[in-house]
C-alpha cells in the first residue's frame, strides 16, 4: 500500500495561507487570529528562503493576531503570541522590543494556570535581557522559568531553561554558579531521549570548567558532547566542541595534552569552511599556532604530522584507535594527490619512531584499514610502501619491511592477514 509522503514546511505554510484566505477576519476573528499565529510560527520555522525575510513576515503575522486576541478577553492567547513575537524579534536583533513583548506576556500570565506558557515567556525574556547585557535581570527571569518548568509536561523545557540560566550566569562571570546549574540540568536530562540537549549542556559545562582552569574535567565534558555532536550529523557544533576541547587540553600544558590540543584543532579546521565560518576558522587556527608555540617553548621541534604520530604512539590502545580512525578517514577523503602526499608524510613519521612504538602504531593503523573497503585500503598500504623508499639505507628499508611483516604475522587475525597479504602481493610488494 502506498503512503502519502508528509507535507513539507512550504506545503504546510501554503495550506495555512489558503485557509486564512477562506477565513474572513470580520466574521470569524478568533479563527483568523489563530491562523495568523500559526502562519507566523510556520514562517519562523521555515528552512528555505531568506531567514530575515521569513522572520519579518512572522513578526507581521503575529502582530495581526495580537490585534484580534485582545489581552482582556484572551490573556493566554495574547501572551502566547507575544512570546512568539519576542522570539522572532530577538533573532532579528531587536532585543529591546523582544523584552517588551515577553514582559507583556509574563504580566498577562502571572497567576494563571498556564505554566508552560509562563515558563516560555520567562525563558525568552531572560534570553533577550542577556542579549542586552542585563545580566541580573536575565538570571532572575531564567530562575523563574526553571521554577515554573517543574511539571512532567515540561520535562523537556526545564533542562533547556537550566542551560539558558547557566549561560546567563556565565555571561555575568559567575562560572561556579553556572557549573552547578549545568550539572543539575545534566542529571535531569535523558541523553538517549534528548541527546542534542544533553550534548549542549555538556558543551556549556565544559566552557565554564575551562574558564575556572579545570581543563581535565572540561575535556571530559567536551568528549561527552562529541559523542553526540558527530562530524556527520552536527558538523558545526562538532567543530566548535573540537576547538573547545583543544583549549581544555592546552590549558593542561604538558606535551601530551598540547599534542591532543593540536589534534583537536586540526579536526575542527577540517570541518570549518573559512568562506562560511571565517571568525571561527581564524580563532581555531590561532589556537593551533599557540599550541605549537607552547611545544616549541618546551624544546620540541616537529611538524604537525610528527606531533600527531608521536601522540598516537604515547596514548593507550583505545585512544590510539580513535585518533587514527579519524585521521585516516580524513586523509583518505582528500583529493588523490593531496591524499597520497599526506598519507605518505604520516607513514614516514611512523617509521621515524623507535621500533616498539612503530610496531604499536602500525598494528592499530592496519586495524583501521581492515575496517575499510579495498579501494581505501590500497592507498593506505601504498603510502607505507612509498615511505619505505624514503629511508636512507638498505638496512633501514629492510628493517621497516621486517617490522611490517612482524605486525602482519603477530598482530592480525588470520582473515586480516590473508587480506593484507593478498592486497600487498597484488600491488607488487614482496615479503622479506
Amino acid at each position: 500500500m502506498q503512503t502519502t509522503p508528509p507535507a513539507t514546511p512550504e506545503q504546510k505554510l501554503a495550506d495555512l495561507e489558503a485557509r486564512l484566505k477562506a477565513t474572513p477576519r470580520a466574521a470569524r476573528p478568533l479563527e483568523h487570529a489563530s491562523l495568523r499565529h500559526s502562519i507566523g510560527l510556520a514562517y519562523a520555522e521555515l528552512p528555505s528562503g531568506d531567514r530575515r525575510v521569513n522572520l519579518s513576515r512572522a513578526v507581521a503575522s503575529y502582530r495581526q493576531a495580537l490585534s484580534l486576541f485582545g489581552p482582556q478577553r484572551f490573556p493566554v492567547e495574547h501572551a502566547r503570541v507575544q512570546t512568539a513575537l519576542g522570539a522572532a524579534l530577538r533573532e532579528l536583533g531587536e532585543s529591546r522590543q523582544a523584552v517588551e513583548a515577553c514582559s507583556r506576556a509574563v504580566e498577562l500570565l502571572a497567576g494563571s494556570h498556564a505554566a508552560g506558557e509562563l515558563g516560555a515567556a520567562l525563558n525568552n525574556l531572560g534570553l533577550a535581557r542577556s542579549d542586552l547585557g542585563e545580566h541580573e535581570g536575565a538570571v532572575e527571569a531564567l530562575r523563574q522559568a526553571v521554577q515554573v518548568f517543574t511539571a512532567a509536561a515540561e520535562s523537556r523545557q526545564r533542562p533547556m531553561a537550566l542551560h539558558n540560566l547557566g549561560q546567563a550566569q556565565a555571561a555575568a562571570g559567575d562560572h561556579e554558579a553556572a557549573i552547578e546549574t549545568y550539572e543539575q540540568a545534566i542529571t535531569e536530562t535523558d541523553d538517549e531521549s534528548f541527546p542534542y540537549q544533553w550534548a549542549l549542556l555538556q558543551h556549556a559545562h565544559g566552557i565554564s570548567l575551562t574558564a575556572l582552569g579545570e581543563g581535565r574535567q572540561a575535556a571530559g565534558a567536551f568528549e561527552a558532547a562529541l559523542g553526540v555532536f558527530t562530524r556527520q550529523r552536527y558538523p558545526f557544533p562538532h567543530a566548535l566542541a573540537k576547538n573547545n576541547l583543544g583549549l581544555a587540553y592546552a590549558q593542561l600544558g604538558d606535551v601530551t595534552s598540547l599534542r591532543r590540543a593540536l589534534a583537536a584543532y586540526s579536526d575542527a579546521l577540517r570541518v570549518l569552511d573559512p568562506r562560511l565560518h571565517r571568525p571561527q576558522w581564524e580563532q581555531t587556527y590561532r589556537n593551533l599556532e599557540l599550541a605549537e608555540s607552547a611545544l616549541e617553548d618546551q624544546g620540541i621541534q616537529a611538524t604537525r604530522t610528527e606531533h600527531f604520530v608521536a601522540l598516537v604512539a604515547s596514548v593507550d590502545d583505545r585512544e590510539r584507535l580513535g585518533l587514527l580512525r579519524r585521521r585516516l578517514l580524513d586523509l583518505l577523503s582528500l583529493p588523490e594527490k593531496q591524499r597520497d602526499e599526506q598519507l605518505t608524510e604520516h607513514e614516514v613519521a611512523v617509521l621515524a619512531l623507535d621500533d616498539k612504538e612503530a610496531r604499536k602504531v602500525t598494528a592499530t593503523w592496519l586495524e583501521v584499514l581492515m575496517e575499510l573497503p579495498d579501494d581505501m585500503i590500497i592507498p593506505g598500504l601504498q603510502a607505507r610502501m612509498t615511505a619505505h623508499t624514503y629511508l636512507s639505507t638498505d638496512e633501514e628499508r629492510e628493517a621497516a619491511a621486517e617490522m611490517m611483516e612482524y605486525v602482519i604475522s603477530n598482530e592480525l587475525l588470520a582473515p586480516q592477514r590473508i587480506r593484507i597479504r593478498d592486497t600487498l602481493e597484488a600491488m607488487g610488494y614482496e615479503r622479506p
